[in-house]
């Protein structure tokens, strides 16, 4: 029987450290939003571009911005902080007590165990707010984020955008045939608790890694199996479908902007970092190291559908170089 029961959440911090940056306003009549994120030290970048996107995009709102690390460095805690000031708004940064994530699976190499921070979040917030909306670090808004506060949850825990995956439905055995992005969630913290869903989790802690395909995604589906609120994606140009417009752009792909500049989102995505404190990132090549090869495979496929034939030879002379690199460890 897991000992992370109903009366561990209760009795224990959860947490090792606790800063806060308060500099919302008092009594400026404006309506609340509560958003979490879960990130490691090398996203502070990330998630300080998306804080300063939403900021930008959502003056009409007081907001409130949790964000749960296994470490932070002194530079990216400062910088937290002067976001807070310029932006007069709340940021709480929590260090987390990690050991109690250890034995969940990860199924990336270059995935973390910090993802798995999302399932307890509730049991932290519900002393500030009884709702939150939480997001993935690789996110920017480009609009108001005001219509989550009218989402009815009914006895809904969870609310969050449906995706077409039978594939994965079938995988994990899903009676209820829907499956769920766990990158975007609305959470009602009462029903959540009242429902046990982090309990419920972490008695998956310890289970065959083949038993998915994801990590905190499957879980999620396999707790709630379609027992949450289905919500219109807000996204916009998901999986590249440029007429598809919204307030939030996900870079949920392996390219990501901080790495290269491939169209007119990872443009954008740079322009927040040029308002954000961290620095800014002129160049739009990736950096030749071998991580990387992947960004020069992505860029030779664009630059040969635009007719940029140098260009896309170039791009996969890279690709071969760094793949190579990367095998032989150089």
């Amino acid at each position: 029987m897991s000992i992370y029961n109903t009366k561990y959440f209760q009795n224990n911090k959860l947490y090792l450290e606790k800063n806060e940056f308060l500099y919302l306003p008092e009594n400026s009549g404006k309506e609340e939003l509560f958003i979490g994120f879960n990130i490691n030290n090398d996203f502070f970048s990330a998630l300080g571009v998306e804080i300063t996107s939403i900021a930008e995009n959502n003056k009409e709102l007081d907001l409130n911005f949790f964000v749960f690390v296994d470490n932070y460095t002194n530079d990216n805690y400062e910088k937290l902080e002067k976001t807070a000031q310029k932006y007069k708004c709340n940021i709480y940064l929590f260090v987390m007590n990690m050991e109690i994530f250890q034995n969940f699976h990860i199924k990336v190499k270059r995935f973390s165990r910090v993802t798995y921070i999302r399932t307890v979040m509730p049991w932290i917030l519900k002393d500030y707010t009884d709702r939150y909306l939480y997001l993935d670090a690789d996110m920017i808004a480009i609009g108001s984020l005001k219509n989550f506060l009218n989402i009815d949850m009914g006895a809904k825990a969870v609310a969050a955008v449906a995706c077409d995956l039978p594939d994965r439905v079938e995988f994990l055995k899903l009676k209820n045939g829907v499956y769920f992005q766990d990158g975007m969630l609305w959470i009602n913290i009462k029903n959540w608790i009242e429902q046990k869903v982090t309990e419920r989790i972490f008695e998956y802690q310890g289970a065959d890694p083949n038993r998915f395909k994801g990590q905190t995604q499957d879980i999620f589906n396999m707790v709630l199996d379609g027992d949450f609120k289905s919500i219109p994606s807000m996204f916009h140009h998901p999986d590249g479908h440029m007429d598809i417009t919204g307030i939030l752009i996900h870079y949920a792909g392996r390219n990501k902007p901080w790495e290269s500049v491939l169209n007119e989102d990872d443009k954008r995505w740079r322009e927040y970092l040029d308002k954000s404190e961290w620095p800014s990132m002129p160049d739009p090549m990736p950096p030749k190291k071998p991580q990387y090869y992947h960004n020069y495979k992505k860029i030779a496929e664009i630059c040969y559908d635009e007719h940029r034939y140098l260009k896309s030879l170039k791009a996969i002379f890279w690709y071969s170089v760094l793949k190579i690199r990367l095998k032989l460890g150089l």
